[in-house]
């Protein structure tokens, strides 16, 4: 019976009505007057922090001000290191490819097997399908193939059969030293005047015009029917890779270039289908 009187009492208290009243100081009339409840004055409380807050909140996620935030950042910036992000994952990527075809380059090359542990991701990003990287009999059979036709090695066998050919002189001078199989000479040493210039011994084009450490300054001319001719210890190549030069024009001068040289001359190498061949047998010096 004590705590319905209690609680009478508690609601008689909020449901006390009150006058809120402005009035003009100078002439004591009433402005506003407001009748008021515990129970409006608490739900109004309410209502006035819940616009507050909704204001705040639009004004902070909706306005420049949210820049300004302890960890905030404005959408340009956000942008821009997105794109940063982006630009050095996608460099990664490239940069892995780059090695990975380099590497595989290398081993085939050295004959070694294919390897692609270390690069998961990079072969999942090629293709999206299966690879697979084994060996296999016509894979083997090319490249057997390929070895034994390998224009950088010298086969000792003279007596391939060839259709002949003459060919023009390079230049006038006098041979220093001859073709010799025995000393590993594949060459015809011409010595002449300083400055002489060197011709092309028939049409064709250039495959190489360049200078290494050992040979000098070194120009080599594809010919038909699988003829290379190649003029060494240059002083000045006067065509480049590419040009296509006719019988007797100009190439290069003679020189002194190389620590293999031992004085002005012209080296000139005569190959055909990776066989050297001796110049003096198709040159008429």
């Amino acid at each position: 019976m004590k705590e319905k009187p209690s609680r009478n009492r508690i609601w008689n208290q909020l449901k006390k009505k009150y006058r809120f009243v402005i009035i003009n100081d100078d002439s004591l009339e009433e402005r506003v007057s407001l009748r008021l409840t515990k129970t409006n004055m608490i739900s109004l409380s309410f209502l006035f922090s819940l616009v507050f807050f909704i204001i705040s909140f639009l004004i902070i996620v909706y306005s420049p001000l949210k820049e300004h935030l302890p960890g905030k950042s404005s959408e340009k910036v956000q942008k821009t290191l997105m794109s940063l992000t982006l630009k050095s994952d996608s460099l990664e990527r490239a940069l892995n490819i780059r090695d990975l075809y380099l590497n595989n380059i290398e081993a085939i090359i050295k004959g070694d097997s294919l390897n692609f542990n270390n690069y998961n991701d990079t072969i999942n990003s090629l293709s999206d399908s299966e690879i697979e990287f084994t060996v296999s009999k016509e894979d083997s059979l090319l490249r057997a193939k390929v070895e034994s036709e390998d224009q950088s090695s010298i086969a000792l066998q003279t007596n391939k059969d060839t259709k002949y050919f003459l060919f023009y002189p390079p230049l006038d001078g006098m041979i220093s030293d001859s073709y010799s199989l025995e000393k590993n000479h594949f060459a015809t040493d011409i010595v002449a005047k300083k400055g002489t210039k060197i011709k092309s011994i028939m049409e064709g084009s250039v495959i190489i015009s360049s200078w290494n450490p050992e040979t000098g300054y070194v120009i080599g001319i594809q010919h038909a029917n699988n003829y290379i001719s190649f003029y060494k210890h240059c002083s000045r190549l006067l065509k480049k890779t590419g040009d296509i030069v006719s019988l007797g024009e100009y190439i290069a001068i003679i020189g002194n270039t190389g620590e293999l040289s031992t004085g002005p001359h012209l080296h000139l190498e005569l190959w055909q289908n990776g066989t050297p061949l001796n110049p003096e047998n198709y040159i008429s010096f």
